[in-house]
Protein backbone atom coordinates (compact mmCIF):
# COMPACT_ATOMS: atom_id res chain seq x y z
CA UNK A 1 0.00 0.00 0.00
CA UNK A 2 1.05 3.63 -0.32
CA UNK A 3 1.98 5.05 3.06
CA UNK A 4 1.55 8.73 2.33
CA UNK A 5 -1.63 8.81 4.42
CA UNK A 6 -0.98 5.75 6.61
CA UNK A 7 -1.80 7.36 9.95
CA UNK A 8 -4.89 9.08 8.62
CA UNK A 9 -6.03 5.71 7.28
CA UNK A 10 -5.32 4.18 10.68
CA UNK A 11 -7.57 6.72 12.33
CA UNK A 12 -10.38 6.27 9.80
CA UNK A 13 -10.13 2.47 10.12
CA UNK A 14 -10.28 2.78 13.90
CA UNK A 15 -13.49 4.83 13.79
CA UNK A 16 -15.00 2.42 11.28
CA UNK A 17 -14.18 -0.61 13.44
CA UNK A 18 -15.67 1.03 16.53
CA UNK A 19 -18.85 1.88 14.65
CA UNK A 20 -19.26 -1.61 13.16
CA UNK A 21 -18.66 -3.22 16.56
CA UNK A 22 -21.56 -1.22 17.96
CA UNK A 23 -19.43 0.31 20.72
CA UNK A 24 -20.56 3.65 22.09
CA UNK A 25 -18.07 6.49 21.88
CA UNK A 26 -18.48 6.99 25.62
CA UNK A 27 -17.13 3.49 26.28
CA UNK A 28 -14.03 4.24 24.23
CA UNK A 29 -13.50 7.52 26.07
CA UNK A 30 -14.04 5.85 29.44
CA UNK A 31 -11.64 2.97 28.91
CA UNK A 32 -8.20 3.21 27.33
CA UNK A 33 -8.09 -0.58 27.55
CA UNK A 34 -11.08 -0.92 25.22
CA UNK A 35 -9.59 1.66 22.87
CA UNK A 36 -6.45 -0.47 22.77
CA UNK A 37 -8.44 -3.58 21.87
CA UNK A 38 -10.04 -1.71 18.98
CA UNK A 39 -6.63 -0.40 17.87
CA UNK A 40 -5.44 -4.00 17.70
CA UNK A 41 -8.14 -4.73 15.13
CA UNK A 42 -6.81 -2.10 12.76
CA UNK A 43 -3.09 -2.49 13.49
CA UNK A 44 -1.03 -3.61 10.54
CA UNK A 45 -0.25 -7.24 11.26
CA UNK A 46 2.63 -7.76 8.86
CA UNK A 47 5.47 -9.45 10.70
CA UNK A 48 8.58 -7.29 10.68
CA UNK A 49 6.68 -4.06 10.00
CA UNK A 50 7.73 -1.54 12.65
CA UNK A 51 4.86 0.43 14.17
CA UNK A 52 5.93 0.97 17.80
CA UNK A 53 9.08 2.08 19.56
CA UNK A 54 10.78 1.56 22.91
CA UNK A 55 13.64 3.90 23.87
CA UNK A 56 16.04 2.65 26.56
CA UNK A 57 18.65 4.55 28.56
CA UNK A 58 21.28 2.31 30.15
CA UNK A 59 23.74 4.38 32.14
CA UNK A 60 27.41 3.46 32.34
CA UNK A 61 28.98 3.10 28.89
CA UNK A 62 31.28 0.17 28.13
CA UNK A 63 34.76 -1.04 27.29
CA UNK A 64 34.67 -1.48 23.49
CA UNK A 65 36.88 -4.58 23.63
CA UNK A 66 34.37 -6.19 25.99
CA UNK A 67 31.27 -5.00 24.14
CA UNK A 68 31.80 -5.60 20.42
CA UNK A 69 32.27 -9.19 19.21
CA UNK A 70 34.78 -10.34 16.60
CA UNK A 71 32.56 -13.28 15.70
CA UNK A 72 29.09 -14.43 16.66
CA UNK A 73 29.75 -14.71 20.40
CA UNK A 74 29.26 -11.56 22.44
CA UNK A 75 32.08 -10.69 24.87
CA UNK A 76 31.76 -10.11 28.62
CA UNK A 77 29.91 -6.80 28.86
CA UNK A 78 27.33 -7.44 26.13
CA UNK A 79 27.07 -11.18 26.87
CA UNK A 80 23.63 -10.96 28.54
CA UNK A 81 22.20 -9.99 25.12
CA UNK A 82 23.48 -13.17 23.43
CA UNK A 83 20.09 -14.94 23.33
CA UNK A 84 18.64 -11.98 21.40
CA UNK A 85 21.68 -11.11 19.29
CA UNK A 86 19.99 -12.33 16.10
CA UNK A 87 17.60 -9.38 16.51
CA UNK A 88 20.21 -6.79 17.51
CA UNK A 89 22.48 -4.48 15.53
CA UNK A 90 25.32 -3.18 17.73
CA UNK A 91 26.34 0.28 16.53
CA UNK A 92 30.11 0.66 16.45
CA UNK A 93 31.83 4.08 16.43
CA UNK A 94 28.67 5.73 17.73
CA UNK A 95 29.10 9.09 19.44
CA UNK A 96 27.00 11.31 21.65
CA UNK A 97 26.73 14.98 20.86
CA UNK A 98 28.08 15.40 24.40
CA UNK A 99 29.22 12.68 26.79
CA UNK A 100 29.68 12.69 30.55
CA UNK A 101 27.49 13.50 33.55
CA UNK A 102 24.67 16.00 33.82
CA UNK A 103 23.75 16.44 30.15
CA UNK A 104 20.59 14.37 30.02
CA UNK A 105 19.14 16.15 26.98
CA UNK A 106 21.90 14.60 24.90
CA UNK A 107 20.44 11.15 25.58
CA UNK A 108 16.84 11.18 24.32
CA UNK A 109 17.51 14.39 22.41
CA UNK A 110 20.39 16.05 20.54
CA UNK A 111 21.07 18.75 23.12
CA UNK A 112 18.27 20.99 21.83
CA UNK A 113 16.69 22.28 24.99
CA UNK A 114 13.72 23.91 23.26
CA UNK A 115 12.51 20.95 21.18
CA UNK A 116 10.83 17.68 21.96
CA UNK A 117 12.80 14.53 22.69
CA UNK A 118 12.66 11.48 20.44
CA UNK A 119 10.11 9.54 22.52
CA UNK A 120 7.82 12.58 22.70
CA UNK A 121 8.20 13.26 18.98
CA UNK A 122 7.20 9.69 18.16
CA UNK A 123 4.21 10.11 20.46
CA UNK A 124 3.09 13.08 18.36
CA UNK A 125 3.51 11.18 15.11
CA UNK A 126 3.24 7.38 15.11
CA UNK A 127 1.38 7.47 18.45
CA UNK A 128 -1.14 10.18 17.61
CA UNK A 129 -4.05 7.71 17.35
CA UNK A 130 -3.25 5.81 20.56
CA UNK A 131 -4.92 6.43 23.95
CA UNK A 132 -1.60 7.51 25.55
CA UNK A 133 0.78 9.44 23.33
CA UNK A 134 3.94 8.38 25.17
CA UNK A 135 4.98 6.93 28.51
CA UNK A 136 8.34 7.78 30.12
CA UNK A 137 9.28 5.71 33.17
CA UNK A 138 12.52 5.16 35.05
CA UNK A 139 14.26 4.14 38.21
CA UNK A 140 15.74 7.48 39.23
CA UNK A 141 14.13 10.91 39.42
CA UNK A 142 17.34 12.56 38.14
CA UNK A 143 16.86 10.85 34.78
CA UNK A 144 15.00 13.79 33.20
CA UNK A 145 15.38 12.51 29.66
CA UNK A 146 12.05 13.38 28.05
CA UNK A 147 11.07 16.87 26.96
CA UNK A 148 8.48 18.68 24.89
CA UNK A 149 8.21 22.30 23.83
CA UNK A 150 6.78 23.24 27.23
CA UNK A 151 9.81 21.90 29.10
CA UNK A 152 11.11 18.83 30.88
CA UNK A 153 8.73 15.91 31.37
CA UNK A 154 9.66 14.40 34.75
CA UNK A 155 10.41 10.70 34.56
CA UNK A 156 7.72 8.61 36.23
CA UNK A 157 9.43 6.67 39.00
CA UNK A 158 6.20 5.62 40.74
CA UNK A 159 4.69 2.46 39.19
CA UNK A 160 1.27 3.53 40.47
CA UNK A 161 1.60 6.89 38.69
CA UNK A 162 2.55 5.07 35.49
CA UNK A 163 -0.57 2.91 35.73
CA UNK A 164 -2.65 6.02 36.37
CA UNK A 165 -1.35 7.57 33.14
CA UNK A 166 -2.19 4.42 31.20
CA UNK A 167 -5.53 3.50 32.69
CA UNK A 168 -6.94 6.17 34.98
CA UNK A 169 -5.96 9.56 33.65
CA UNK A 170 -4.90 8.87 30.05
CA UNK A 171 -3.22 11.80 28.32
CA UNK A 172 0.41 11.84 27.33
CA UNK A 173 3.37 10.86 29.47
CA UNK A 174 5.12 12.99 32.00
CA UNK A 175 5.28 12.75 35.76
CA UNK A 176 2.29 12.50 37.98
CA UNK A 177 1.15 12.17 41.55
CA UNK A 178 1.21 8.96 43.51
CA UNK A 179 -2.45 8.90 44.51
CA UNK A 180 -3.89 5.50 43.65
CA UNK A 181 -7.22 5.12 41.85
CA UNK A 182 -10.19 4.69 44.21
CA UNK A 183 -10.28 1.03 43.27
CA UNK A 184 -8.32 -1.49 41.28
CA UNK A 185 -7.77 -0.67 37.62
CA UNK A 186 -9.15 -4.12 36.83
CA UNK A 187 -12.36 -3.18 38.64
CA UNK A 188 -12.37 0.30 37.17
CA UNK A 189 -12.44 -1.06 33.61
CA UNK A 190 -14.56 -4.13 34.32
CA UNK A 191 -17.95 -2.67 33.29
CA UNK A 192 -16.59 -1.55 29.92
CA UNK A 193 -14.85 -4.88 29.42
CA UNK A 194 -17.98 -6.89 30.22
CA UNK A 195 -20.01 -4.69 27.89
CA UNK A 196 -17.59 -5.50 25.11
CA UNK A 197 -17.34 -9.25 25.70
CA UNK A 198 -20.22 -10.23 23.40
CA UNK A 199 -18.70 -8.15 20.58
CA UNK A 200 -15.31 -9.92 20.60
CA UNK A 201 -13.97 -13.06 19.02
CA UNK A 202 -12.47 -15.75 21.25
CA UNK A 203 -8.89 -14.68 20.47
CA UNK A 204 -9.68 -11.13 21.52
CA UNK A 205 -11.39 -12.33 24.69
CA UNK A 206 -8.35 -14.41 25.58
CA UNK A 207 -6.07 -11.47 24.86
CA UNK A 208 -8.16 -9.17 27.02
CA UNK A 209 -8.11 -11.68 29.89
CA UNK A 210 -4.32 -11.82 29.52
CA UNK A 211 -4.14 -8.01 29.74
CA UNK A 212 -6.28 -8.01 32.88
CA UNK A 213 -4.13 -10.70 34.47
CA UNK A 214 -0.99 -8.69 33.73
CA UNK A 215 -2.54 -5.56 35.25
CA UNK A 216 -3.54 -7.51 38.35
CA UNK A 217 0.00 -8.83 38.79
CA UNK A 218 1.50 -5.35 38.52
CA UNK A 219 -1.08 -3.90 40.90
CA UNK A 220 -0.30 -6.62 43.41
CA UNK A 221 3.42 -5.94 43.16
CA UNK A 222 2.87 -2.30 44.09
CA UNK A 223 0.16 -2.96 46.68
CA UNK A 224 -2.78 -1.26 44.95
CA UNK A 225 -4.78 -4.24 43.77
CA UNK A 226 -8.14 -3.64 45.39
CA UNK A 227 -10.56 -6.54 45.74
CA UNK A 228 -11.69 -7.33 42.19
CA UNK A 229 -11.41 -10.74 40.55
CA UNK A 230 -10.69 -9.71 36.97
CA UNK A 231 -12.51 -9.64 33.68
CA UNK A 232 -14.20 -13.01 33.95
CA UNK A 233 -12.95 -14.54 37.17
CA UNK A 234 -9.76 -15.59 35.37
CA UNK A 235 -7.36 -13.16 37.07
CA UNK A 236 -6.51 -14.65 40.47
CA UNK A 237 -4.43 -12.40 42.68
CA UNK A 238 -0.87 -13.74 42.98
CA UNK A 239 1.03 -13.74 46.28
CA UNK A 240 1.86 -10.23 47.45
CA UNK A 241 5.35 -9.03 46.60
CA UNK A 242 6.99 -5.69 47.23
CA UNK A 243 8.83 -3.67 44.59
CA UNK A 244 11.62 -2.13 46.62
CA UNK A 245 15.13 -1.33 45.43
CA UNK A 246 16.63 -0.54 42.05
CA UNK A 247 16.37 -4.06 40.62
CA UNK A 248 12.71 -4.63 41.50
CA UNK A 249 11.72 -1.15 40.34
CA UNK A 250 13.55 -1.55 37.01
CA UNK A 251 11.79 -4.85 36.33
CA UNK A 252 8.37 -3.59 37.40
CA UNK A 253 8.63 -0.57 35.12
CA UNK A 254 9.70 -2.96 32.35
CA UNK A 255 6.49 -4.91 32.89
CA UNK A 256 4.49 -1.68 32.69
CA UNK A 257 5.93 -0.47 29.37
CA UNK A 258 5.53 -3.94 27.85
CA UNK A 259 1.91 -3.89 29.02
CA UNK A 260 1.43 -0.47 27.40
CA UNK A 261 2.69 -1.79 24.07
CA UNK A 262 0.87 -5.11 24.29
CA UNK A 263 -2.47 -3.47 25.14
CA UNK A 264 -2.03 -0.95 22.28
CA UNK A 265 -2.22 1.88 24.79
CA UNK A 266 0.87 3.60 23.39
CA UNK A 267 3.16 3.35 20.39
CA UNK A 268 6.04 5.19 22.10
CA UNK A 269 7.47 4.20 25.47
CA UNK A 270 10.77 4.90 27.17
CA UNK A 271 12.56 3.53 30.20
CA UNK A 272 15.62 4.86 32.01
CA UNK A 273 17.80 2.38 33.88
CA UNK A 274 19.71 4.69 36.20
CA UNK A 275 20.98 8.21 35.69
CA UNK A 276 23.93 9.74 33.89
CA UNK A 277 25.21 10.99 37.28
CA UNK A 278 25.83 7.28 38.07
CA UNK A 279 24.50 7.83 41.58
CA UNK A 280 22.02 4.97 41.38
CA UNK A 281 22.57 2.30 44.01
CA UNK A 282 22.72 -1.17 42.50
CA UNK A 283 21.21 -3.20 45.31
CA UNK A 284 21.93 -6.53 43.58
CA UNK A 285 25.65 -5.68 43.56
CA UNK A 286 25.64 -3.77 46.84
CA UNK A 287 27.24 -0.52 45.65
CA UNK A 288 26.66 2.83 44.04
CA UNK A 289 27.64 2.63 40.39
CA UNK A 290 29.80 5.76 40.45
CA UNK A 291 32.47 4.22 42.67
CA UNK A 292 33.16 1.33 40.32
CA UNK A 293 32.83 3.34 37.12
CA UNK A 294 35.49 5.86 38.12
CA UNK A 295 37.71 3.64 40.26
CA UNK A 296 38.44 0.94 37.73
CA UNK A 297 42.12 0.67 38.71
CA UNK A 298 41.29 -0.37 42.26
CA UNK A 299 38.13 -2.28 41.31
CA UNK A 300 39.20 -4.01 38.07
CA UNK A 301 36.22 -6.38 37.81
CA UNK A 302 33.47 -4.19 39.24
CA UNK A 303 32.87 -2.04 36.15
CA UNK A 304 32.27 -5.08 33.97
CA UNK A 305 29.97 -6.51 36.64
CA UNK A 306 27.97 -3.26 36.58
CA UNK A 307 27.60 -3.24 32.79
CA UNK A 308 26.69 -6.93 32.74
CA UNK A 309 23.99 -6.22 35.31
CA UNK A 310 22.64 -3.24 33.34
CA UNK A 311 22.51 -5.26 30.13
CA UNK A 312 20.73 -7.98 32.05
CA UNK A 313 17.94 -5.44 32.54
CA UNK A 314 17.86 -4.88 28.77
CA UNK A 315 17.79 -8.65 28.26
CA UNK A 316 14.83 -8.86 30.61
CA UNK A 317 13.07 -6.24 28.46
CA UNK A 318 13.78 -8.26 25.31
CA UNK A 319 12.55 -11.42 27.04
CA UNK A 320 9.26 -9.77 27.95
CA UNK A 321 8.76 -8.20 24.52
CA UNK A 322 9.55 -11.49 22.81
CA UNK A 323 7.15 -13.44 25.04
CA UNK A 324 4.34 -11.13 23.91
CA UNK A 325 5.33 -11.31 20.24
CA UNK A 326 6.06 -7.58 20.21
CA UNK A 327 9.48 -7.71 18.58
CA UNK A 328 7.77 -8.24 15.22
CA UNK A 329 6.21 -4.76 15.46
CA UNK A 330 8.46 -2.84 17.88
CA UNK A 331 11.88 -1.27 17.39
CA UNK A 332 14.03 -1.01 20.52
CA UNK A 333 16.76 1.65 20.62
CA UNK A 334 19.26 1.69 23.48
CA UNK A 335 21.47 4.68 24.23
CA UNK A 336 23.94 5.34 27.02
CA UNK A 337 25.75 8.38 28.41
CA UNK A 338 29.39 7.81 27.42
CA UNK A 339 31.88 5.28 26.14
CA UNK A 340 34.44 4.31 28.77
CA UNK A 341 33.05 5.76 32.01
CA UNK A 342 36.51 6.19 33.53
CA UNK A 343 37.39 8.83 30.94
CA UNK A 344 33.91 10.30 30.31
CA UNK A 345 34.59 9.61 26.64
CA UNK A 346 32.10 9.92 23.83
CA UNK A 347 33.68 7.33 21.52
CA UNK A 348 32.10 3.90 21.03
CA UNK A 349 29.07 4.67 23.15
CA UNK A 350 27.14 1.37 23.54
CA UNK A 351 24.11 2.06 21.39
CA UNK A 352 22.01 -0.58 19.68
CA UNK A 353 18.84 -1.03 17.68
CA UNK A 354 16.78 -4.21 17.54
CA UNK A 355 13.45 -5.73 16.59
CA UNK A 356 11.07 -5.06 13.73
CA UNK A 357 12.68 -4.08 10.46
CA UNK A 358 16.24 -4.37 11.86
CA UNK A 359 18.78 -6.81 10.43
CA UNK A 360 20.31 -8.25 13.59
CA UNK A 361 23.20 -10.46 14.57
CA UNK A 362 25.89 -8.02 13.53
CA UNK A 363 28.02 -4.99 14.28
CA UNK A 364 27.33 -1.93 12.13
CA UNK A 365 30.06 0.70 11.93
CA UNK A 366 28.25 4.05 11.79
CA UNK A 367 31.43 6.08 11.43
CA UNK A 368 31.13 8.52 14.34
CA UNK A 369 27.50 9.47 13.79
CA UNK A 370 25.50 10.50 16.84
CA UNK A 371 22.18 9.75 18.44
CA UNK A 372 20.56 12.36 16.17
CA UNK A 373 21.48 10.26 13.11
CA UNK A 374 20.16 7.15 14.82
CA UNK A 375 16.88 8.87 15.66
CA UNK A 376 16.52 10.11 12.09
CA UNK A 377 17.04 6.57 10.80
CA UNK A 378 14.56 4.98 13.18
CA UNK A 379 12.01 7.77 12.71
CA UNK A 380 12.01 7.16 8.96
CA UNK A 381 11.70 3.38 9.48
CA UNK A 382 8.63 4.07 11.58
CA UNK A 383 7.24 6.45 8.88
CA UNK A 384 6.96 9.23 11.44
CA UNK A 385 7.49 11.80 8.68
CA UNK A 386 4.45 10.68 6.68
CA UNK A 387 0.73 11.33 6.58
CA UNK A 388 -1.10 14.16 8.38
CA UNK A 389 1.16 13.72 11.41
CA UNK A 390 4.28 14.32 9.34
CA UNK A 391 4.18 18.04 10.05
CA UNK A 392 4.96 17.24 13.69
CA UNK A 393 7.99 15.15 12.83
CA UNK A 394 11.37 16.56 13.82
CA UNK A 395 14.06 16.14 11.23
CA UNK A 396 16.87 14.83 13.40
CA UNK A 397 19.68 14.72 10.85
CA UNK A 398 20.34 15.38 7.19
CA UNK A 399 20.93 11.73 6.35
CA UNK A 400 20.00 8.31 7.67
CA UNK A 401 22.35 5.48 8.59
CA UNK A 402 22.42 2.91 5.81
CA UNK A 403 22.43 -0.81 6.29
CA UNK A 404 20.12 -1.23 9.27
Amino acid sequence: MRYKDCFDKERRDFLRVVKHAGIAAGVIRASSLIAGVMMARVAEAQSGTPSKHCLVFSGGGCHPSKWFPTGSTLPAQSAPLQSHYSRIALLQNAKLSQAGHGVMFHRFNDGSWNYDSFDVNLGRTIGANYPVKYLNVGTTAESALSRDTTGTKPVITSPQAALDVLFAGGGGGGGGGTVAPRKSIVDLHLPAVNDLKNKLGQHEKDKLDSHMSAIREIETAIGSSGTGTGSSGSCPQPPTTSATGFDALAKLHTDIIVLALDCNLSASVSIAFGTDAHTHYLDVLGRESHQSHHNQGNMPNAYTEDIVYMQGLTKNLFDKLNAKGLLSSTIVTQVSDMGDADSHGNDNVPMLVAGAGITGGRVVNIGGKTQADIYQTIGLKLRADQGPNGGSYRKWANSAISGL
